[in-house]
């Protein structure tokens, strides 16, 4: 049952008579004697059966109410059954509110109304929607500072060829090896190379002046090389 159908309240004797619960005995019998005159069967011509169903029901009705309220002890007896249950049903009805506004209370307040973002709480969200697609946008950038880097280390700052022979500075030394730069590939002395390897260091270290450094990821460092003149521009 839904909690805005209402159930049908059943009438006390006293409001089945249409008197007051303190009314005298004389008041009582004569509304009594008023609503039977009213339902008599002399005054059910021309009724429907379902009318005449209805009016000996309320017949039946003042009928049992008249045999209760006008016997005195009869009607003491009622009386206090009848402010028992309405002590009851006040008390239940007490309950039922109690127990309402308890739950009510207890409802997160987010199901109660609708909640509206405060302007700072709009300016976080805002923040947070510019700031989404910086992942990718990070991710770029370390592509790119990756790349940059790999130029620097591989092509840039000392391995610009010199133009300038270098000379070692004993006069009988020989390069380590010689190489030709693309690809990378170890070959023979003869003047046909493309650089002559004369130092290898890590990654950090700086080749020797004259010498220009060449990036080799195979050797975890680079090869300190003077290049040939057939190599150069």
């Amino acid at each position: 049952m839904t909690g805005n159908m209402k159930v049908p309240s059943i009438k006390n004797h006293y409001e089945t008579l249409g008197v007051d619960p303190k009314a005298e005995p004389d008041v009582v019998k004569r509304e009594y004697l008023k609503k039977a005159r009213l339902l008599h069967p002399d005054n059910n011509s021309g009724l429907t059966e379902l009318e005449l169903e209805k009016r000996e029901r309320e017949m039946k009705d003042i009928n049992v109410a008249w045999n209760i309220i006008s016997n005195p002890d009869k009607r003491k007896e009622y009386d206090e059954s009848f402010n028992k249950g309405i002590m009851e049903d006040a008390l239940r009805q007490t309950n039922r509110k109690i127990t309402q506004e308890f739950l009510i209370a207890q409802e997160p307040r987010e199901d109660r109304k609708t909640k509206v973002a405060s302007l700072k709480e709009m300016e976080i969200r805002g923040f947070a929607k510019l700031m989404k697609p910086l992942p990718l946008f990070l991710l770029l950038f370390l592509v790119v500072a990756v790349v940059i880097a790999g130029f620097v280390i591989g092509g840039g700052g000392n391995t610009t060829k010199s133009n300038a022979v270098y000379v070692p500075e004993v006069s009988d030394e020989t390069p380590k090896l010689c190489i030709d730069i693309a690809p990378v590939e170890e070959v023979p002395c003869d003047g046909r190379e493309d650089a002559s390897v004369w130092e290898i260091v890590g990654v950090n270290e700086k080749c020797s002046s004259g010498l220009s450094y060449e990036y080799r990821s195979q050797i975890g460092g680079g090869y300190c090389v003077a290049y040939s003149t057939k190599s150069m521009p």
